[in-house]
């Protein structure tokens, strides 16, 4: 997912900055979801996505976007 980020927000990616954070519980998510690696990894894309919907992050796209390997996040939760 880093690779896709906004060069804004490349080299934000430290600890300290909320980009980070949203990575590292991203991270976090795709690992809760490995259980679903047999499906393939749309499956467990969308149910890491769904985990971070979940904890808080304002995820502003729906499922079937999320099949599709898309999430966005809300620019106010990650701005530097």
């Amino acid at each position: 997912m880093a690779e896709r980020l906004p060069k804004a927000l490349i080299h934000r990616n430290v600890p300290g900055e909320r980009i980070h954070a949203l990575l590292a519980t991203f991270d976090a998510a795709w690992q809760s979801a490995a259980a679903l690696a047999s499906y393939g990894p749309r499956q467990r894309w969308a149910a890491a996505a769904a985990r971070l919907a979940a904890d808080g992050w304002p995820v502003v796209d729906r499922p079937d976007r999320w099949r599709q390997g898309e999430l966005t996040v809300r620019w106010e939760a990650v701005s530097p």
